[in-house]
């Protein structure tokens, strides 16, 4: 018999709850901001007490922190990860990693933005944004290493490089800045931020080696 089909019902509640508990936050703090939310507010949305607002998710902040480890490891993160990692292709690995950035900003966009919007205002938030930072940056120096390995990186860009090059370009935000600023769609914003990356990391292929 399957482990999960015969886990008992009382074990999966807890599970349950926090999962509605943390939709309920996402919701409202998209809402109307995280300063502005109440915990009695997440709680009336998901049908639960304050009390358990804070005993299965730390508050307001574990909620802060519960989104951004979604939004971190939602299995588009690895999935394109490992398609990068297992191309030969520069352009096309330039193109998967530039698409997910595309899809994952319209998954968690509105977790981002709370994210970057409150971490300046409080010590327990800008872990919860350095956590995020540093997982991004993990995960993209180890496609740039993979852009160094197989040959495509300009002479005068290596890995550490290239990470900061796209960091500075995309980032966590880059998409919602660049939509922000020009008022064009994610998608567009994308087209223009892509095309800049890779003329600025990847070496032409006009140029010996390219």
């Amino acid at each position: 018999m399957d482990g999960a089909a015969a886990r008992p019902r009382h074990e999966e509640y807890p599970d349950q709850t926090r999962a509605a508990v943390v939709d309920a936050a996402r919701q409202l703090f998209a809402e109307k901001g995280f300063y502005q939310t109440t915990v009695q507010e997440i709680a009336k949305l998901s049908r639960v007490s304050p009390a358990t607002v804070y005993a299965q998710c730390g508050g307001k902040q574990g909620l802060l922190r519960s989104l951004m480890d979604r939004w971190t490891r939602t299995p588009a993160v690895e999935e394109s990860v490992q398609e990068s990692l297992s191309g030969d292709d520069p352009a096309l690995v330039m193109r998967t990693l530039t698409a997910a950035y595309l899809n994952i900003t319209k998954e968690w966009g509105d977790v981002i933005q709370v994210v970057i919007d409150v971490a300046p205002h409080d010590e327990e938030s800008r872990a919860v944004l350095a956590t995020a930072h540093k997982r991004h940056n993990q995960r993209l120096l180890a496609i740039c290493r993979h852009l160094e390995d197989i040959g495509a990186l300009r002479d005068d860009v290596d890995a550490r490089t290239a990470t900061r090059i796209i960091t500075y370009y995309y980032g966590l935000d880059g998409l919602l800045r660049t939509r922000e600023v020009f008022g064009w769609s994610l998608e567009r914003s994308n087209e223009w931020l892509s095309t800049r990356v890779t003329a600025a990391v990847l070496r032409s292929p006009a140029e010996p080696g390219g």
